[in-house]
């Protein structure tokens, strides 16, 4: 029998389901002992006793892996779970995306039956193995990088597994960290049960249901409608594979095969190359969330990321490849691929909708500390972003994180790290002339410096090395840059995606976020809008001129309108004689 839709009802559960993810959010926020729970690597989610999600707490990347942790979840647990239970996992190879990644899992009973399953989940700077991080290109196998923990359960009918817990925290550097962390999350969960058990009490099981299945179905149906504006075909990015050329011996090429039928998309990655004997493998459940997270551009904002979104999307990955490894394959230092695939998608789906999308976003460059002080070891992980590339109606947004990974994550601030931390942000900030020029500019690099105060192991991890492409015209954004400095000595660190350092006290390491590409052609920027970027300190009244055709007198910062008019002339007959 078809249940009647009631609208408004629909919107009001939808919303309320949203407060719970918003309430478990802030209880990770609230009691997580790390950095990394105040800067926003984690995420929280609802879903329905079939595993769907129907909630979200996080980015569309996390939200896309979601779907198959909750898949493995049921898989192993459907027919065996118990109020009060919290599953504990972090397995790359069953539905984690990789083994820092700390995911719980619990399900809600109502009135003795299976209800739904609270999702909560953040990155810890420690899970043991050769390299403090977990994230470390040069480890050659699983074993290396750490405790992998297969869908167990940290709760049994509301009992704790102390011995998991202790087997565990013997095994990682910070274990009273690593502790607070996972007690967050389990707050967080059961601030999730209790929420969801006073909205069923208030609307009952079969409208609950009625709610979830629309919000699949929405999903799903917007999403079809969102694709077919793509014209049908085929749609190819093609490149080189550079960032990782210390631990795959050279350049790796890489294909992205989009292909667009009567509202559905299959990315097709059959061309990819064999597994690495290092951590740079991107597990399946990484690469299938990153090449479907582009596609929520084009979704409304109101659709969720749950399975409709996915049904809409295949994607097609062998086997035994960098994109899906065999077991035991690494893959924890895999952020680098990722982000390069999933830009690679996104970019193939702007070109096949001119005028429709933007440039990529930038960023997740990060640097991992860890030293032994006073018989403990510190470990931190501080993260920032560059920015948005150029859209077509406007810029990109400077230091913002990028689309796939949700736009919310932010930098840890100075204070934080310098209380906590023997570090010191000795600065922060953009770097001029960095951006990808464009009619609409890309964001500008973003930069960050710490100085030392114990001895320390610290790997830099650089997303992108170069700046991205811009579109329809637009210029390349400006590339990574790392530097250290030790004494009277500086040193630019080789242009790899992981560099392992050891620092001494008072040392220095910079770190440069590449940027953004930019949209059109940069000589038909608003004048203003360049004054603007020269008076804010982000373009140089030289790159003014020689890339934007912009004259701005150096003395007062005002625009010169007739020097302009004469030089963007001159910059026009000269394409134009180029062309011909």
């Amino acid at each position: 029998m078809e249940r009647p839709f009631d609208p408004i009802l629909v919107e009001v559960i939808r919303n309320q389901i949203a407060a719970i993810t918003e309430e478990m959010t802030l209880t990770v926020y609230r009691t997580g002992r790390s950095g990394m729970c105040k800067v926003g690597d984690f995420a929280t989610a609802v879903c329905d006793r079939q595993g769907r999600l129907v909630g979200e707490g996080g980015s569309p990347y996390q939200m896309c892996v979601f779907i198959d942790t909750m898949e493995n979840v049921l898989a192993k647990h459907g027919g065996a779970l118990n109020p009060g239970d919290i599953i504990l996992a972090n397995d790359p190879y069953c539905g984690i995306s990789h083994m820092p990644d700390i995911t719980l899992i619990a399900p809600a009973f109502w009135h003795g039956q299976l209800a739904g399953f609270l999702i909560s989940y953040s990155h810890h700077t420690d899970i043991g193995g050769r390299f403090a991080g977990g994230i470390s290109s040069l480890c050659q196998s699983s074993f290396e990088e750490g405790v992998r923990i297969p869908m167990l359960k940290l709760y049994d009918a509301g009992k704790r597994n102390d011995t998991l817990l202790e087997l565990i925290v013997a095994n990682v550097r910070t274990p009273e960290e690593w502790e607070g962390d996972v007690d967050a999350k389990v707050a967080s969960c059961w601030k999730g049960q209790e929420q969801l058990t006073k909205l069923l009490d208030k609307y009952g099981m079969e409208k609950f249901e009625a709610t979830c299945d629309y919000l699949v179905d929405y999903a799903e149906r917007v999403t079809r409608a969102a694709i077919r504006q793509i014209p049908s075909g085929e749609y190819r990015e093609e490149m080189l594979f550079e960032d990782e050329n210390e631990v795959t011996g050279g350049p790796v090429p890489l294909q992205v095969v989009v292909r667009i039928e009567d509202g559905h998309a299959t990315v097709d990655l059959s061309a990819c190359p064999p597994q690495v004997n290092a951590s740079i493998n991107a597990p399946l459940v990484s690469t299938k969330a990153v090449t479907r997270a582009p596609f929520k551009a084009l979704a409304p904002s109101d659709a969720l990321t749950n399975i409709g979104f996915a049904r809409a999307i295949d994607v097609i990955v062998p086997p035994g490849t960098l994109l899906n490894p065999r077991y035991p394959a690494a893959v924890g230092g895999r952020a680098s691929l990722m982000m390069t695939l999933s830009n690679m998608v996104f970019r193939a789906i702007a070109k096949a909708l001119p005028g429709r999308l933007g440039g990529v976003g930038e960023g997740a460059d990060m640097l991992h500390f860890n030293c032994h002080s006073e018989g403990r070891y510190i470990s931190f992980m501080d993260v920032f972003f560059g920015g948005w590339g150029g859209r077509p109606h406007v810029d990109g947004v400077d230091g913002a994180s990028p689309m796939v990974m949700g736009g919310g994550y932010g930098s840890m601030p100075a204070e934080l790290l310098e209380r906590e931390y023997p570090v010191i942000i000795e600065g922060f900030g953009f770097v001029p002339d960095t951006e990808g020029a464009g009619r609409h500019r890309g964001s500008v690099s973003v930069y960050r410096e710490w100085r030392f105060r114990q001895p320390a192991e610290v790997l830099l991890r650089t997303v992108g090395l170069r700046g991205a492409e811009g579109l329809d015209g637009g210029g390349r954004g400006g590339d990574a840059v790392n530097i250290h400095r030790s004494g009277e000595r500086e040193t630019i660190l080789p242009a790899q995606a992981h560099v392992h350092l050891h620092v001494r006290p008072g040392d220095y390491v910079y770190h440069k976020v590449h940027g953004s590409g930019g949209y059109g052609e940069p000589y038909e920027r608003d004048p203003e809008l360049v004054v603007l970027d020269v008076a804010e300190g982000k373009i140089s009244v030289a790159r003014a001129r020689e890339i934007y055709g912009v004259v701005i007198d150096p003395q007062h910062l005002t625009l010169d309108r007739e020097g302009t008019l004469a030089l963007r002339r001159g910059l026009k007959n000269t394409l134009v004689a180029a062309a011909d």
